[in-house]
């Protein structure tokens, strides 16, 4: 009987040894005993990898600026748009898709643009002026805060796509 408690009792308290081992680790595996060295290069490196997304999303938000400017000047040129503007079009749709949920947003919205263009060539002049006015917030926002007015933009920019879309087809 004394055999069995005394079992049961080891037991008991190589479980809870385990369970508090598990306990200190995150959920990478790595424990939290790390060296105050270790602690510095993985906040250096979270720090960077941070820096790199932003960096990537401002070099996106220039692409979508450039690409705005050159289906608005490809439409007043020829008076209407190719093939080759409607890949830009899909490429600045994804973009802006991309600058939008980096900054906060997400696809699950009720609210339209209020003032909707009734030209083409105005939608695409717009078009261009909303790219910039994102191109512009993405610069100036940290990379630690949510911007509501990039949102918005890209929300608009999103509806005017849209809306060239519906136009030229």
């Amino acid at each position: 009987m004394l055999y069995r408690a005394l079992l049961f009792l080891i037991l008991t308290l190589s479980v809870s040894c385990l369970a508090r081992a598990q306990d200190r680790r995150d959920p990478f595996g790595r424990s939290d005993s790390a060296s105050p060295v270790e602690l510095e290069m993985r906040a250096r490196r979270d720090i960077k990898a941070a820096e790199k997304e932003h960096q990537e999303n401002m070099d996106r938000a220039r692409e979508a600026a450039q690409i705005s400017v050159e289906l608005r000047d490809a439409y007043t040129h020829y008076k209407t748009l190719g093939r080759a503007e409607f890949k830009k079009l899909d490429r600045l749709e994804k973009i802006t898709r991309h600058i939008r949920s980096d900054a906060g947003g997400s696809d699950d919205r009720d609210t339209t643009m209020e003032k909707t263009p009734t030209q083409l060539e105005a939608a695409l002049s717009r078009l261009a002026e909303v790219s910039e006015e994102i191109r512009k917030g993405v610069e100036k926002t940290p990379r630690q805060v949510i911007s509501a007015p990039v949102i918005e933009h890209s929300n608009e920019l999103l509806d005017i796509i849209a809306f060239i879309r519906k136009q030229v087809r």
